[in-house]
């Protein structure tokens, strides 16, 4: 099934200084260019029930949406010149917030459209059916009444998927990985989390998206989607979005492919008291576990091979991960950004594909991340590092090499900033160990290349038949790497009809 789609990465929710954030509609276009297929940005609109908080706090709400109001022009205008059909597209939305009714992210499928307000979420709806516009919304396991999911008010009409992972952290169940605690609006509640809305039988696909509010789209671990296109056109990932053949991330770019009798992920189908299900998974990392899960329980695992013979592991491209940062913490009183110039060239061997991994901090209007490459053997980085503001404290930025070679293949890195460097290790040597190096002593900033992945300690292929119960029943995958990231294959629904 994975063949008859392509797989294109985005985020169609997050925040710059056109709302309460920081950075210009410009420079995240710039920085969703860099690294995403696709991201729709969504300004901060409006709350309409938005409660009186001490001190007046409520201004720094208030304010943001005067300057969405007041700059909508010139959103309109750099999102509309900013596609390119078969290389990048970008959607023009809004987020409506309210307390009752759970926040909203407003996409839409054409360019320069009206700021909706509305005081109630059946207006709102209406617009969007209007629009043709999807309405997806997110945060949702945080407490009803307090911007958490209002599942009375879901409609599949223009809802056909619901946001499950974003910096708040994970909203497919209570018990999950990346609770929230970034914000406060509360803990995780079990009935507005998306496993107890599949549960009393409403039908929706699964995106992430990061919510980052410095001007950053796709910033890893923040949240991220991906829609199985069949064509990369703004078009084309509506009408994925739409078929609900969509899966959330939490930042490494997992491949999934997921069929129950040969439909793939969002689809419907009807199913005997058998359903055969298919899967395949290549992860980012060493892949630690997947699951297929029915009605909210686990009824199949599968695991990567944890142990791949010397003499196997070039068969296939090899993946390699270049992480740099670290550097001093906030303890030591030094906030510097540290500014990095890296070349990589594969010595008899070539890098099939690359696979940026940024955080969104330290926050900077001019330094970009930058990665060119140099042929099929080279990649030249530019990037920047900083404590400040980290997402979970983690200051790193990476890139995942896909590299074919043996073990002889060399990996020379120049570095040029912030100091002068050079190293060179074989792949052979990365099969047994990572290399660390550092930029000076104690506390400068350290660079690493990781332990690389053999392909059979990052894949796994499965299938497995379902027991299907009398009425309707959904089920979806679910990934996990060894590193912790995540994927989420959106459900599909047997008998629904």
């Amino acid at each position: 099934m994975a063949g008859a789609y392509s797989i294109l990465y985005g985020d169609i929710h997050n925040h710059n200084a056109h709302g309460y954030g920081v950075g210009s509609i410009e420079r995240s276009l710039d920085v969703a260019r860099t690294h995403l297929d696709f991201f729709a940005f969504t300004g901060h609109s409006s709350w309409h029930d938005m409660p009186s908080m001490e001190g007046g706090r409520e201004r720094h709400w208030i304010d943001g949406f005067k300057r969405l109001k007041e700059t909508w022009p010139q959103v309109q205008r750099v999102i509309a010149d900013g596609n390119r059909e078969g290389e990048f597209c970008a959607f023009l939305g809004f987020e409506w917030h309210s307390s009752l009714w759970g926040d909203q992210c407003i996409v839409f499928p054409q360019d320069n459209r009206p700021l909706f307000y509305a005081g109630d979420v059946a207006r709102l709806r209406d617009f969007c059916i209007e629009e043709k516009a999807l309405m997806i919304p997110h945060h949702l396991a945080y407490p009803k009444g307090h911007r958490g999911v209002n599942w009375e008010c879901f409609d599949e009409a223009c809802t056909p998927v619901v946001e499950i992972y974003s910096e708040h952290g994970n909203s497919e169940d209570d018990r999950g990985p990346f609770t929230y605690f970034t914000h406060s609006m509360g803990g995780r509640e079990t009935a507005n989390t998306a496993r107890a809305a599949l549960q009393s039988g409403l039908r929706f696909g699964f995106v992430g998206s990061s919510d980052d509010h410095a001007g950053f789209p796709g910033a890893y671990g923040e949240g991220l989607m991906a829609a199985l296109v069949s064509d990369f056109t703004r078009e084309g990932i509506f009408e994925a979005i739409r078929a609900r053949r969509t899966y959330a991330l939490t930042g490494d770019r997992i491949e999934l492919d997921f069929t129950v009798d040969g439909a793939p992920m969002g689809s419907t189908v009807s199913a005997g008291n058998q359903a055969e299900v298919s899967f395949a998974v290549n992860g980012r990392d060493e892949l630690d576990l997947v699951e297929v899960i029915q009605d909210g329980h686990v009824v199949h695992r599968a695991y990567a091979s944890d142990a791949t013979p010397a003499a196997e592991a070039f068969a296939a491209p090899v993946q390699l991960r270049l992480e740099w940062g670290w550097g001093p913490w906030g303890a030591l009183a030094l906030d510097r950004i540290c500014d990095w110039a890296i070349r990589v060239e594969v010595e008899k061997g070539r890098i099939a594909r690359f696979f940026p991994c940024l955080q969104s901090m330290p926050f900077d209007e001019q330094r970009r991340h930058r990665f060119e490459p140099q042929g099929d053997t080279g990649l030249s980085i530019r990037s920047y590092t900083a404590r400040q503001n980290a997402y979970r404290e983690n200051p790193n930025q990476s890139v995942i090499l896909e590299v074919e070679g043996n073990a002889a293949t060399g990996i020379a890195l120049s570095l040029t900033e912030p100091v002068a460097q050079e190293s060179k290790h074989s792949l052979g040597e990365l099969q047994r160990g990572s290399a660390n190096l550092f930029t000076g002593p104690f506390p400068k900033e350290g660079y690493q290349w990781h332990r690389l992945v053999p392909l059979a300690s990052s894949s796994v292929a499965g299938r497995c038949s379902l027991e299907v119960p009398r009425g309707r029943s959904h089920v979806y995958l679910r990934a996990r790497q060894k590193n912790g990231h995540m994927a989420w294959g959106s459900p599909v629904f047997m008998n629904w009809q």
